[in-house]
């Protein structure tokens, strides 16, 4: 981390330079990722203010605090810039996760599933069943189609070979295809 100190109406000795930098120099353990910090320290009649500006990755945070010792204003201020960058990171902890691209599939049914020795019948099992036309085409039309479609999968007669062959999406996004074995 770069670290900037100036002063308006102010010499900066260097020991008090050492001071701001020792403070300032604590902040990368509560945000890793600051790029430069710049100090800017004013004196007028008998206020000390002390502006500090920390350019993060991806985001800029500024402090400017006003007290009657210099020495209290750059406190004030790295103690106002460590509660900013703690709200930030506890928002980004607290944020929910993004919903996933893909649709949701069909969600199971309330209760746990039951044996049948366990009291009551077990509910009959129900299939959802839907007829498909497997229509002749080859791989690459087939994937052209399930690129159109909303579906999980696609049953096609594969062309080149004559057989009924299933295209699938996958879990993490690519294509599956099943060809059965003779």
């Amino acid at each position: 981390m770069r670290c900037i100190i100036s002063g308006h109406g102010v010499a900066v000795t260097p020991a008090f330079r050492q001071m701001v930098e020792r403070k300032v120099g604590k902040l990368p353990r509560i945000l890793p990722k600051i790029i430069e910090a710049k100090v800017m320290l004013s004196a007028e009649k008998y206020r000390r203010t002390a502006h500090i500006t920390l350019v993060a990755k991806r985001r800029i945070f500024s402090s400017e605090e006003t007290a009657g010792d210099l020495a209290a204003a750059v406190d004030l201020a790295v103690d106002a810039l460590t509660r900013q960058v703690r709200q930030v990171k506890d928002r980004l902890r607290q944020r929910k996760p993004r919903a996933s691209r893909r649709r949701p599939g069909p969600r199971p049914e309330a209760g746990e599933p039951r044996l049948p020795g366990e009291g009551e019948a077990a509910p009959p099992l129900v299939v959802e069943s839907r007829r498909v036309a497997a229509k002749p085409m080859s791989v690459e039309e087939a994937v052209m189609q399930l690129g159109l479609r909303d579906d999980q999968f696609l049953v096609f007669t594969n062309a080149a070979t004559e057989t009924v062959n299933v295209l699938y999406r996958r879990k993490n996004g690519g294509l599956g295809l099943i060809e059965p074995v003779a």
